[in-house]
């Protein structure tokens, strides 16, 4: 299956039935791809402050489960500033934290942000491996 369209299908679904009741493969291609696009889109700032950022909770999984380790890390590093429990998913809650971010953790962030762009995973390529390696268990 084409990687934008499997992503496209995640994304109407989760608008439809909400994160909790997608597929893990669902989940997984949702939250890598709107992770990845708002981070590069604005920074993870932007990311948390957004209804992306509703998913950012599960975001390093998501890249591991792909394959993404180096990705992972620097999310679960980019969710670490938030505290032990990692970022609220109620959007209202985490957006009043980030106004209340510190310039230090303003500035984690930010380097943060480069590290995510400059990470030598490639996600296209490994979303189509994960989708090959998963095609079976959602065809039976």
């Amino acid at each position: 299956m084409n990687a934008d369209l499997a992503c496209q299908r995640a994304f109407n679904r989760l608008a439809r039935v909400g994160f909790d009741n997608l597929t893990e493969r669902e989940k997984t291609l949702a939250t890598v791809w709107k992770l990845e696009a708002a981070v590069e889109n604005g920074g993870f700032l932007r990311y948390f402050s957004s209804a992306a950022g509703d998913m950012a909770f599960h975001g390093p999984v998501a890249f591991e489960t792909i394959g993404a380790r180096h990705m992972a890390e620097i999310a679960t590093r980019a969710n670490a500033v938030f505290g032990p429990g990692g970022p609220p998913r109620d959007r209202d809650s985490r957006r009043e934290l980030v106004r209340g971010f510190s310039d230090e953790t303003r500035r984690v962030l930010d380097a943060l942000d480069n590290q995510f762009l400059e990470s030598p995973d490639d996600t296209d390529p490994l979303i189509d491996a994960y989708l090959a390696r998963t095609v079976s268990t959602v065809n039976r």
